[in-house]
């Protein structure tokens, strides 16, 4: 079956979405909605309806970010890097009424680096993704594939990300903090109270040492004390005003030297 015969109604919503989308335009598939052979998903945040499952004759794909069935949900990059994995990277699989945990077609893995956050993840991923997708779909048309059902005792679950994730707890580690801050940039933000208005905190790097400081304790040089060390923020943003550094914020805040964030 040529490429430019094959029909695929595809469902995505966020911005990453149009990159799967148009790769599957360039390689020769036709998006469309009237009697499609095949369906495709890649970041859609809705739950697809048992009869629209069954429309395509050969059935809908699944894009997962992760090694299915590990982190399955709507967050899995985010859950990736919160949990300090080592290894991620991407799923096809079979799209079934319980979400994530249709039978595989492919995977590809991926190392995850210790200053990955959560949009180098992403294009990462999706780099890999891309060709993966388009490589497999032929062989599944052909019927080249044989499924692997997916482990359900292996399984782990991430979750909608709320904004009060991404409320710092100065008395964990300067790692878990520090993936915190990788993982939950630009959406929804890291941060901490300071004067009753919110510090976001977009990037930084951490120091483990020994010290006598508060949790939450703002030393000097703008180092933050959490539990086994100092946080050292790069870039910052305060609630109502721009993002800055560390040196230029203290320029018109000196007084945040000795404060305890909450």
């Amino acid at each position: 079956m040529e490429p430019m015969k094959i029909k695929i109604i595809f469902f995505g919503t966020a911005k990453f979405s149009q990159r799967y989308r148009q790769a599957l335009i360039s390689a020769g598939f036709e998006i469309s909605s009237s009697e499609p052979d095949l369906g495709i998903i890649a970041y859609y945040g809705k739950i697809i309806p048992k009869e629209v499952l069954a429309a395509p004759k050969n059935g809908i794909l699944n894009v997962h970010h992760s090694l299915l069935p590990h982190w399955r949900g709507p967050a899995p990059v985010q859950a990736a890097i919160l949990a300090g994995d080592a290894m991620t990277g991407v799923t096809i699989h079979l799209a079934a009424p319980k979400v994530d945990a249709g039978p595989i077609l492919a995977q590809k893995e991926l190392r995850i680096e210790p200053d990955d956050t959560y949009l180098s993840l992403e294009e990462k991923l999706i780099a890999i993704g891309v060709p993966l997708l388009i490589e497999t779909i032929p062989k599944w048309l052909k019927g080249e594939i044989t499924l692997r059902e997916q482990n359900e005792s292996e399984a782990t679950y991430s979750r909608f990300i709320k904004t009060e994730d991404g409320h710092i707890d100065w008395s964990k580690s300067g790692e878990e903090i520090s993936r915190k801050i990788r993982a939950l940039n630009p959406e929804p933000g890291t941060f901490a109270f300071w004067n009753d208005k919110r510090l976001l905190i977009l990037e930084a790097k951490i120091e483990t040492i020994k010290h006598n400081f508060k949790f939450g304790e703002v030393a000097k040089d703008f180092k933050i004390a959490t539990e086994d060390g100092f946080l050292i923020p790069l870039k910052i943003k305060l609630e109502g005003k721009k993002e800055t550094t560390p040196e230029s914020f203290l320029n018109g805040h000196s007084e945040i030297i000795g404060a305890v964030l909450s």
